[in-house]
């Protein structure tokens, strides 16, 4: 069974606390996280209202909200115009991130295509959206940060200060997900194929159920956490900065899963753009010791890359980018997409 640990137990570094994360992490490559009490129902019950309106509004005003017209890749994606192993995704969502501004001076590609606002929908149709997607952005901030912190406590890290993974501002890339109901699709049919997400952690809510994750010995599980409990879970970049000690979680929507329409929500996480990524110390702690490596397939190893001990995590995401999304980055059109839920 997958864990489920109390936001408050997490922030305060409970010892107890911090074991099951590691357990989870190690075990089931994905953990819940319960901030109910410090969110409250409202947080909830807003957001999928909120959701649920923005799916609602005719094609027309999503259509003006189209991804392809944003540099940074933020706004509408209709049904089957994003990729996961080659497959057309069988989901709508709004994409949006943290609105930074790119560092000062020159320019550089990724400074464009990873920083840069959001596309909103109009708020005299829609005014209560953005505020409670802005709220929806800051808690799971919140339990990102908090989990970043537990993982580096559990490796005997230093878990706050100048050089962490958790210290500065934190990226993230989010999306609001639509599925339609599922009798409109094939039973043997995948929404969402099969893979494993780029970043350093992926925060998940689920309105409906509908994930599944695989196991070490290939089978697929469902992720069925309380109602308006979030799951966490490794990325590829996680492997990197753990030397593979925590493993990225392979997931996947299946159209056998839903029961209805559904909706769901992702964030995924990265260091600061613009600080290098330092992988964690192997000598500072027992449980990196025995034998651990990076997967083969690791999208940020990619063609045999190393990783820069001195270049920003922007520019490292950016040229990674480059190399798995080749279409995206040259002319708008994304072309192998591999994240979601």
């Amino acid at each position: 069974m997958i864990p489920l640990l109390a936001l408050a137990d997490l922030e305060a570094g409970e010892a107890g606390t911090l074991d099951r994360l590691h357990d989870a992490l190690r075990a089931h490559t994905l953990v819940h996280i319960d901030a109910r009490a410090e969110l409250g129902p409202e947080f909830f019950r807003a957001l999928h209202e909120q959701t649920r309106a923005f799916f609602a509004l005719p094609e027309e005003a999503k259509r003006a909200l189209d991804i392809d017209a944003s540099p940074n890749y933020r706004g509408h994606v209709a049904q089957g115009a994003e990729y996961t192993g080659g497959v057309p995704d069988l989901k709508e969502s709004f994409e949006f991130g943290r609105e930074t501004a790119a560092p000062e001076g020159e320019q550089l590609p990724w400074h464009t295509g990873l920083f840069g606002p959001n596309q909103w929908p109009d708020p005299a149709v829609l005014p209560r959206f953005r505020p409670v997607v802005e709220a929806y952005s800051a808690a799971v901030e919140r339990v990102a940060r908090a989990v970043l912190r537990g993982l580096l406590l559990t490796l005997d890290q230093k878990a706050d200060g100048d050089g962490t993974v958790a210290d500065g501002e934190l990226c993230s890339y989010s999306r609001l997900i639509r599925y339609r109901d599922p009798s409109g699709f094939g039973a043997d049919q995948s929404r969402l194929e099969r893979h494993t997400d780029s970043g350093l952690l992926t925060v998940s809510l689920q309105e409906q159920h509908g994930l599944e994750a695989e196991t070490a010995d290939g089978r697929w599980v469902a992720v069925q956490p309380p109602a308006d409990v979030f799951t966490v879970f490794g990325g590829e970049l996680l492997e990197v900065w753990t030397h593979g000690y925590y493993r990225a979680c392979p997931h996947r929507v299946h159209n056998s899963a839903l029961r209805a329409e559904r909706l769901s929500y992702a964030s995924f996480f990265l260091p600061d753009l613009n600080r290098p990524l330092v992988p964690v110390d192997r000598a500072a702690g027992v449980r990196l010791s025995g034998p651990v490596a990076v997967p083969a397939g690791n999208s940020w190893l990619a063609g045999g890359r190393e990783l820069s001990p001195t270049a920003p995590v922007g520019e490292l995401e950016w040229a990674r980018m480059n190399v798995i999304f080749p279409g995206r980055n040259n002319d708008g059109t994304d072309t192998e997409n591999g994240e979601g839920q």
